[in-house]
C-alpha cells in the first residue's frame, strides 16, 4: 500500500496469494506448463482481467523483477493449508517480461504484452494440465493496496 506521506509503495502484508494466470501450452516431457502470469496490453489497449484490474507495463517490470529474485513460487490451483497459508507446488522456471518497448527493441511483433512464464509442477499436478482439468495457473506473490489510475 502506498504510505500515508504519498511516498513509495509498501507491502500489504506479509500474506502470500496466488494469481491465476493462463496457461497457453504444456509439455509434459519437459514436465512445464507455459502461460502468461501477467496480461498487460491486448491490441495496445489496456487489459483489464475478470476483476477488473490492469497492470501497467512498468509495474509489471517491478514486481516480476521482485517476485523472480525473491519467491518463484507456483502452487496448486490457489490451495491452500489448514491454516490459511498457500500450498507451493512447484515453482517458475522461466521468466520473460515483454513490454511493448523489449518486443520492438527484441523484433518481435506482438498483440499481447505481459509477464510470460513457464512453471514446473508435481507429477500430480501436471496430470490435471494434461487432461484440461486445469486451464489456469497460480503465481505465489504479495498483493498491494489497488491503485486506481484512471
Amino acid at each position: 500500500e502506498k504510505s500515508k506521506d504519498g511516498g513509495k509503495w509498501v507491502r500489504k502484508s506479509d500474506e502470500q496469494l496466488f494469481v491465476k494466470a493462463d496457461v497457453a501450452k504444456v509439455d509434459e516431457e519437459l514436465g512445464l506448463v507455459f502461460g502468461w502470469g501477467i496480461i498487460c496490453k491486448v491490441g495496445g489497449e489496456p487489459y483489464f482481467d475478470s476483476q477488473h484490474d490492469h497492470i501497467p507495463e512498468e509495474t509489471m517490470l517491478r514486481v516480476t523483477a521482485d517476485f523472480m529474485e525473491k519467491s518463484r513460487m507456483s502452487g496448486d490451483m490457489h490451495a491452500r493449508d489448514a491454516d490459511g497459508q498457500p500450498v507451493p507446488d512447484g515453482g517458475v522456471v522461466f521468466s520473460f517480461p515483454l513490454t511493448a518497448e523489449v518486443a520492438k527493441a527484441m523484433g518481435i511483433a506482438t498483440g499481447k504484452t505481459g509477464w510470460m512464464v513457464a512453471v514446473r509442477p508435481s507429477p500430480d499436478v501436471l496430470a490435471k494440465y494434461k487432461s484440461g482439468e486445469y486451464t489456469g495457473f497460480s503465481i505465489g506473490g504479495s498483493r498491494l493496496v489497488d491503485e486506481d489510475v484512471g
